[in-house]
């Protein structure tokens, strides 16, 4: 009986305030899987076809291509310190933060995630029901699938990483055919000179359309150290961001730019069921909400563990699926663009501060000092965070001119910032001695 006890506590522990053993590791391209099968998200095909009527389709490419660039990256830098320290992000934000300051950055991390599971679990439940009534021919509520949705996509985060990477080797497969077939056949209807020449429906500027792009996966870059923590090298860290970021998720937005621009429709289930994807829909749909709510969950339990330590990380995620699916009915969806926008201009300067500390305060290393004699609040972190912050809304709105990319803007400013802060820390302690 203590056996199977002691198994069951193995399968479901993730390491969320301990490193990773050096005996469990898989490779680079394992863990780029998952990041790849999120790319095939229901948000993602959402993203690229809200910006693909919006600026046309060469501007399109431009801001796809650039922000898929900027977040491998970003993805690259954060992953290598997963890589070299094998914490968890939320370990790395407590470290950069301090104690009382990570909680902070955590609780905005889940309640980002929160929302993304919020719009993943609405866009389950209104193409679920859209799908059961083109099948059975009988209508049924969205609200009955916005729960059963919720149910399952609990239930798959509840594993951790273990039933996630799995899971992401038997989806991506099946994802990669069904969008290959949703290209295939929106190509075999229009050629390109026709979908280049197709109307512009909304005025967006490329630099905030890469922005968006960045922002639609920055909480992805920023807890990359959740899954490169089990890997090995730099070439790990190097495969998990690159192959999805900028290959994967480029394909993704380009080929739902290209349906979009065809259809001219943005509509996720009218637009797979006019490309003739019919039943595939269904199993794309699925699969796609299944596993990126698994993940999103994933990160939110990691996150909320590391300000509840006392709870157990299953029990955080049951709690954060039934939140998220109250999310869902808030009408997150709504405000789409706003919402991933706001996440890269909020969250990369998180990033920028804890690969600050790590390669250039600390010099590449933690020691046992440094997570022994970790503070309550980190003011150069916080000051810095809210400052970057400050520095891309007030880019985006014009009143200063920096990169045009204002998810850069707060990155690169919250680093010089940060670094800056803390030199003159350590500058005042040694004349103060």
């Amino acid at each position: 009986m203590t056996n199977n006890k002691s198994n069951i506590e193995d399968l479901l522990e993730d390491y969320a305030t301990s490193p990773v053993p050096g005996h469990i590791a898989v490779g680079g391209l394992r863990i780029s899987m998952i990041n790849t099968a999120l790319t095939f998200s229901l948000p993602g095909l959402v993203t690229g076809m809200v910006i693909g009527t919006s600026l046309g389709l060469i501007d399109a490419l431009i801001a796809f291509v650039s922000g898929g660039l900027i977040l491998a990256l970003l993805g690259f830098i954060t992953g290598l310190v997963g890589v070299r320290n094998r914490l968890s992000s939320y370990m790395l934000i407590r470290l950069s933060f301090g104690e009382r300051g990570s909680q902070l950055v955590n609780v905005c991390i889940a309640f980002s995630m929160f929302g993304w599971f919020g719009v993943n679990v609405y866009l389950f439940g209104d193409a679920g029901a859209g799908l059961w009534t083109l099948f059975t021919e009988q209508a049924q509520p969205s609200w009955i699938f916005v729960l059963l949705g919720g149910v399952l996509m609990t239930a798959a985060a509840i594993v951790g990483f273990k039933s996630i990477q799995k899971l992401s080797a038997v989806v991506v497969p099946l994802q990669i055919v069904i969008f290959s077939v949703l290209v295939f056949n929106t190509l075999s209807h229009v050629n390109l000179d026709e979908l280049v020449a197709r109307p512009i429906v909304s005025e967006m500027s490329i630099g905030a359309a890469i922005s968006a792009v960045v922002g639609s996966f920055m909480v992805a870059a920023l807890v990359m150290p959740d899954f490169t923590r089990y890997g090995k090298t730099t070439a790990d860290a190097a495969l998990a961001s690159f192959i999805p970021y900028l290959f994967m998720a480029t394909v993704v937005y380009v080929g739902s730019a290209l349906a979009a621009l065809w259809l001219l429709e943005t509509d996720i289930l009218k637009l797979l069921v006019a490309a003739g994807l019919g039943s595939m829909a269904f199993i794309f749909i699925l699969f796609s909400s299944t596993i990126t709510n698994a993940v999103n969950l994933y990160g939110c339990s990691l996150s909320l563990a590391a300000v509840f330590p006392t709870l157990k990380e299953w029990h955080i995620t049951l709690a954060s699926g039934v939140l998220g699916t109250i999310v869902a009915f808030a009408g997150v969806l709504e405000h789409f663009i706003d919402f991933i926008y706001s996440l890269g201009i909020i969250f990369s300067p998180v990033a920028a501060i804890y690969v600050a500390d790590f390669f250039l305060v600390n010099r590449g290393h933690y020691t046992l000092r440094h997570c022994d004699s970790v503070p309550a609040i980190s003011w150069p972190a916080i000051s810095a965070w809210l400052l970057g912050i400050l520095v891309a809304f007030a880019s985006s709105e014009g009143v200063i001119r920096l990169t045009t990319i204002p998810a850069c803007d707060s990155f690169l400013s919250a680093m010089l910032i940060y670094v800056l802060l803390m030199a003159f820390k350590k500058y005042g302690r040694t004349v103060a001695a």
